[in-house]
């Protein structure tokens, strides 16, 4: 079915997607923009409120796509949750809501990999102070010991709602007390090009609620933007090497005059590239798929952060939220009471988030890390790049706390960061309907095993320290001991993923063949197509990735309004 013709296409909404259509439709030359979401519009039970985000994707099922993974073979053969955001707005409707940039070095390596300064941290501190963030940089008094954001390095007046809360329980000034203390330290701006120390996160969000990219781009979209919900696309329309268009699952076409802008994420985009016939030969063969562009890296070079939950009883605990979560007309009060004047429980509670990045010098000095790449070597040896993350002040969500959620816990995570094992996504069948083959192959590289050892028992020394240890009274969800065996058998079966997918369709110089996407986001080789989301990084920053998701749309999109002149 022959549909309109517009001059840019944007596959998906989440935030690059959002950002791109937005940014190129408020172009001085106004062009027609179609931007395309495979979810619905929202979920009107999703009220967004902040204290929520731990649950967002159990209790808002409408805004999510949840495949799973093929079994990982060294996490006890578990096939793993793979949750991704399918509504307007993508995962920032669903997610965490941690705002994280991750070390200057990320950026400088991804420049360097590239040949682009687009990608270098200065480029990357301007397009944040002038077009994404807007901070509210007001933080209390007695708070200021702990959060002392440095506003030449973040932006006030950008699309998207930034904050530390303004009321903090409790836990969060002991635990950050107790970290400055210890070896892991304090660090008063997370988001400063040096992330190591722990600290109150900044979160995407604006007096409680969560912001997303719907609010940050499309809540007063012109004219000439067009929004398509609960429309999946199915295949990008090629003639002579150039995308011309897209045809949806229901058969119905669309045609782009100048580019088809692919932001469907990183599970979803290769998926729709090699359903295009866009991809590895051998793999598309598979599935009698012909080749329509041959590019061996699609869908290859899988990376995610992997994390595991570890939780302890308390004695008493010092805020009682089981008392009010355990009763259903409390919360829905609390809900009623919040949407009303932003007061009650829901203001306060999990509104903070403590969490730190560090290294562990020790897996610097192993076999594990000879082995790996010089390159690799270089950069982990940088002194502000991580190997792990802790991060606190999380409702119990571990299998035996949540059978008795009438007592207190202290429940955290422990993520592994620059993880060297390597995923793919591949078809399982050339129906669009059927589920990609995600196989993130967690904790299948060794350096990924030492780092979890490393990582798990310095978590475990900062829960012994005196201020947090007097009240805890057992562990309920972690190894049996602190031996090796014991806390690898652990991760082998509570570990996670954290549902940061990227990479698999990796950005890089024209004469790597494993090169997806060129550093102008074109898919090498091919015209009128770009890939604008996760999927582009060569690598998986250090950091939660939602930040890196805004920030690809607002580079990307300078290139294309510059390429195409749209601000004449």
């Amino acid at each position: 079915m022959a549909g309109k013709t517009y001059e840019f296409i944007v596959v998906g909404s989440g935030p690059a997607g959002s950002c791109v259509a937005s940014r190129i439709a408020s172009s001085a030359s106004s062009p027609s923009v179609l931007l395309i979401e495979a979810g619905i519009a929202k979920d009107e039970s999703n009220a967004d409120i902040l204290a929520e985000r731990w649950s967002a994707v159990a209790q808002f099922p409408k805004s999510v796509e949840s495949d799973q993974t093929v079994p990982q073979e060294s996490l006890d053969m578990r096939p793993i949750n793979y949750a991704r955001g399918k509504v307007l707005g993508g995962g920032s409707a669903i997610n965490m809501c941690a705002y994280t940039v991750g070390p200057k070095a990320d950026y400088e390596r991804w420049a360097v990999l590239v040949g682009d300064s687009s990608f270098g941290w200065d480029n990357v501190t301007r397009l944040r102070k002038d077009k994404l963030e807007a901070f509210d940089e007001t933080i209390s008094k007695e708070h200021r010991m702990y959060a002392a954001p440095e506003m030449t390095l973040h932006g006030k007046h950008g699309a998207l709602g930034i904050s530390i809360p303004g009321l903090w329980e409790s836990p969060v000034t002991l635990q950050l007390e107790a970290a400055k203390v210890s070896e892991l330290g304090l660090n008063l701006d997370i988001n400063s090009g040096n992330p190591l120390g722990m600290a109150t996160v900044p979160s995407t969000a604006k007096a409680g609620l969560r912001s997303t990219a719907t609010k940050a781009y499309l809540e007063n979209p012109p004219n000439n933007l067009e929004i398509l919900t609960e429309t999946v696309v199915a295949q990008i329309i090629l003639k002579d090497k150039k995308a011309i268009g897209v045809r949806a699952t229901n058969r119905e076409e669309f045609y782009a005059s100048k580019e088809v802008i692919l932001s469907a994420g990183a599970v979803s985009t290769p998926k729709l590239l090699m359903l295009s016939g866009i991809g590895d030969t051998d793999e598309l063969s598979r599935h009698g798929i012909e080749t329509s562009h041959h590019l061996p890296g699609m869908g290859k070079n899988l990376q995610d952060h992997l994390s595991a939950p570890f939780c302890w009883k308390q004695k008493k605990g010092a805020v009682d939220w089981p008392r009010h979560f355990s009763n259903a007309d409390t919360v829905e009060k609390a809900r009623e009471q919040f949407l009303k004047d932003g007061t009650g429980p829901l203001s306060i509670f999990f509104q903070g988030l403590v969490m730190g990045f560090f290294k562990a010098d020790e897996v610097l000095d192993s076999e594990e890390f000879d082995g790996l790449d010089q390159d690799v070597k270089n950069y982990l040896r940088n002194e502000t790049v991580p190997v792990w993350e802790l991060s606190s002040h999380i409702p119990p969500c571990t299998p035996n706390a949540l059978s008795a959620p009438a007592n207190h816990y202290l429940t955290l995570f422990v993520f592994l960061h620059n993880s060297q094992s390597r995923g793919t996504v591949r078809l399982a069948s050339a129906d669009p309907n059927t589920p990609p083959l995600i196989d993130p192959k967690f904790f299948s590289h060794p350096f990924d095993r030492l780092c979890a050892l490393a990582a798990t028992k310095r978590a475990l020394a900062f829960i012994r320290h005196p201020s947090i240890a007097e009240d805890i009274d057992y562990q309920v969800d972690g190894p049996e001991s602190e031996a090796d065996k014991d806390i690898l058998q652990y991760w082998r079966k509570a570990a996670s993923s954290t549902w940061h997918p990227s990479c698999t369709v990796s950005m890089g110089r024209e004469e790597d063949e494993k090169t997806c996407v060129l550093s102008d986001f074109r898919v090498k080789g091919l015209q009128g197509l770009r890939v604008v989301d996760l999927s582009v990084l060569p690598f998986l920053l250090s950091c939660h990735p939602v930040s890196i998701a805004y920030l690809v749309g607002e580079i990307a999109v300078e290139k294309i309004i510059d390429e195409y002149e749209l601000n004449r």
